[in-house]
């Protein structure tokens, strides 16, 4: 009778790519991730939902993305890619305007990210250098130099955002007709002798007025406020370059 031999051992494991998904890019990941945000909202937002949409497994998408935060960072990144005017052809005052109204129409588009911009952005890798490096060549132009530079981009980037965070903040995603009829009727029953300024202007203020709204951008757009709100934006900063310059 012949003797077997006895089976070779299995190789060990290495780490590497998982199998599947070999077609896989992290901007395909991030891409997905932005479709399942505008569909669902950010907070139904799951890493293994991504992967099913993609037909992987979920240590595939891990694979190039490790944590949830670092693909929100690359959909914040994704979103703000195309947002920063070319250079050299506007000058200052005209590129800051031009940059916060490409920034809305994208956030316009994509009103569910405008929560997690505000996060993001804070402190984000993925963030395009190119979007930095825009808006502080611009300030240069604009003479800003040195900690009046850090200041005037400081400003700039916070009143991008500020807006468009408040502008497009999500509603509640139960009950969200109840919540709004709740606020609406807290709104119109302010009492005059509490807050007098409040109720003249209530006309003018109700659902356009930040904090006294029950819908957002996406249905009632601040175009108006905006444009404004770009202008007192570009005049301050004009006027911070001149005090700069009379010292």
């Amino acid at each position: 009778m012949t003797k077997q031999s006895p089976p070779k051992p299995p190789k060990p494991r290495t780490a590497g790519r998982p199998s599947g998904g070999g077609g896989l890019t992290k901007q395909r990941i991030a891409e997905e991730a932005l479709a399942q945000i505008d569909e669902f909202g950010l907070g139904a937002f799951s890493m293994r939902e991504v992967a099913a949409r993609l037909d992987v497994y979920p240590a595939t998408v891990h694979w190039h993305v490790s944590t949830r935060e670092a693909l929100l960072a690359e959909v914040a990144a994704l979103v703000m890619a195309e947002v920063a005017p070319p250079p050299g052809r506007l000058v200052w005052k005209d590129w800051i305007a031009e940059l916060f109204r490409r920034c809305r129409a994208t956030v316009r588009r994509h009103p569910n990210v405008a929560q997690l911009l505000g996060a993001q952005l804070v402190s984000n890798g993925s963030l395009p250098m190119e979007l930095v490096e825009g808006i502080l060549a611009t300030l240069a132009d604009a003479g800003f130099e040195d900690e009046a530079l850090l200041e005037a981009y400081n400003c700039v980037v916070a009143a991008m955002l500020g807006f468009l965070t408040m502008e497009f903040s999500p509603l509640p995603a139960d009950n969200t007709q109840a919540w709004a009829e709740e606020l609406r009727e807290r709104v119109h029953t302010i009492r005059p002798l509490d807050h007098p300024v409040l109720t003249r202007n209530l006309a003018q203020l109700a659902n356009k007025a930040f904090i006294l709204r029950w819908d957002n951008g996406t249905t009632v757009p601040l175009d108006s406020s905006f444009e404004r709100h770009i202008q007192i934006t570009i005049d301050g900063l004009e006027a911070f370059a001149r005090r700069i310059r009379a010292r």
